[in-house]
């Protein structure tokens, strides 16, 4: 089968969260028996330079460019740039909407950046004549409305990583989409009176998935559906949640060159200790205790994340033992507050502003315990990532996150700590039974417990194999 995914991210060229993780890890499986195919912007700041074939394709199908727009005009200037990623056709759509971007997103044009971005996926498809097209999120979505429009429609699965962005504008802003090489009637896609991106996705694509079977249950009702649960129950009969895996060869301690020291299940206390010692040297904090639980957080600092509830919790527990080490960006205020712990508590909290792959997978290592204070989480890598390197995760009890983190009361079966969303008594208590946990002898039977767990791909891509089918019996 020839797959093409269509995304504006792909680690580790343009990461700005899981999806790229997810897409990378989610393809490198899927070409252990397909042809695989993946379309990306080519933007002016990349994780890595691409290993360029040399070969290029045309953004833009002949009998769609008869009217000179201008959104014509750009498609037939720019081009297809075919790399090599270990047997995946990485290709990178060329275009000066894109060329001098530092980041994906943000722009203030972004609604006709994607708009353009959409029809060159679609316009690919054709032209490697791909047996399955895969959107992935409100950037690609306009792609699967020209799919099924189009009389040489490919069978297609749109999936959904965060319903809480949609890519909604105002109607006098997506009047394009109504001349070439677009020619859609964009009334199906009004929502409060906005045309909305992930509404087309929804409505247009073969079979819709999510990350997670939590999170499908959640998004089919408000207010976790974003205004969209009626379109998703509208399509419930085509709606799946395939919880995510993890790339175990980019994300393995017993292997990861980016920590201090691997280790295993065997000797992971020894690991962890080495670890945490030398992450205390490289953050100038070496004088903290090394018998003290770290505790670790990373994520963009963003409303979903639910920062302000730790905040509160953290400051209401400040007798606890535990230490602090956070690495993200995003919302301001929350930025401020961390930096100020970070100056007046440096013997309990330190912050890293940014993003810095090699100190997330240290941070990991190093950490007892990770938290996630999501109100919302689609599914949530971290707290997978954290089971492997033997981090007992402290989760709130969310979409993936309440499908993949088990508070047992058996040791043996535990796998992590569950507190209610938006709850600060909640999280607080967590924080309790955590120090608890970390002193008790059980704490070494959930250790070799969740450093076992299978987190692979293999049975997840079996999972979107079935998918594809049924995607392709729909044109039969």
């Amino acid at each position: 089968m020839k797959i093409l995914h269509a995304s504006a991210e792909y680690f580790p060229y343009i990461k700005m969260g899981g999806l790229a993780d997810m897409l990378a890890s989610l393809t490198k499986e899927q070409a252990k028996t397909e042809k695989v195919y993946v379309a990306l912007p080519l933007i002016g700041s990349m994780g890595k330079e691409p290993n360029w074939t040399g070969k290029e394709y045309k953004a833009i199908l002949p009998e769609d460019g008869i009217e000179e727009t201008f959104a014509v005009s750009l498609l037939t200037k720019a081009r297809f740039r075919e790399a090599d990623e270990s047997g995946i056709k990485l290709y990178f759509f060329d275009s000066e909407l894109f060329r001098s971007l530092d980041s994906i997103y943000g722009t203030i044009d972004e609604h006709y950046r994607f708009a353009i971005f959409s029809y060159a996926c679609y316009a690919l498809s054709q032209i490697l004549q791909v047996d399955s097209f895969h959107a992935h999120d409100w950037h690609t979505a306009m792609s699967l409305a020209l799919q099924k429009n189009s009389s040489h429609s490919i069978p297609s699965v749109f999936t959904i990583h965060n319903l809480a962005y949609q890519g909604d504008h105002p109607f006098w802003m997506t009047g394009f989409l109504k001349e070439d090489p677009f020619r859609l009637v964009t009334s199906p896609f009004d929502h409060n009176e906005k045309c909305n991106y992930m509404k087309a996705g929804i409505l247009s694509a073969g079979k819709i998935t999510t990350v997670s079977p939590g999170y499908k249950e959640e998004t089919l009702r408000e207010p976790n559906g974003f205004g969209l649960s009626y379109a998703l129950q509208k399509r419930g009969s085509d709606y799946t949640g395939i919880l995510n895996g993890i790339d175990t060869d980019e994300w393995n301690p017993k292997s990861d060159k980016r920590i201090f020291q691997t280790y295993s299940a065997k000797d992971w206390k020894e690991g962890k200790l080495k670890n945490k010692t030398l992450l205390y040297e490289e953050i100038g904090r070496p004088h903290l205790p090394l018998d003290a639980p770290l505790i670790g957080l990373i994520g963009r600092l963003t409303y979903q994340k639910g920062f302000p509830t730790f905040l509160q919790a953290f400051l209401e527990r400040r007798h606890l033992p535990h230490r602090y080490v956070v690495l993200g960006s995003g919302d301001t205020e929350t930025e401020k507050a961390f930096f100020h712990l970070s100056d007046v508590m440096p013997d309990v909290f330190y912050f890293y502003r940014g993003y810095n792959e090699s100190l997330a997978h240290k941070i990991e290592a190093a950490s007892d315990f990770f938290l996630m204070p999501s109100l919302f989480e689609p599914c949530g890598l971290n707290q997978m990532y954290s089971h492997v390197y033997g981090t007992i995760p402290i989760v709130s009890r969310v979409g993936g996150l309440r499908d993949t983190v088990e508070e047992s009361m058996d040791p043996k079966f535990k796998t992590g700590i569950v507190f209610e969303p938006n709850d600060v008594s909640s999280l607080g208590y967590a924080l309790e039974r955590a120090k608890d946990l970390y002193f008790s002898t059980d704490r070494n039977f959930v250790v070799k417990t969740i450093m076992n767990l299978d987190w692979t791909w293999t049975k997840r891509k079996l999972e979107y194999d079935f998918i594809y089918q049924k995607a392709i019996e729909l044109l039969q």
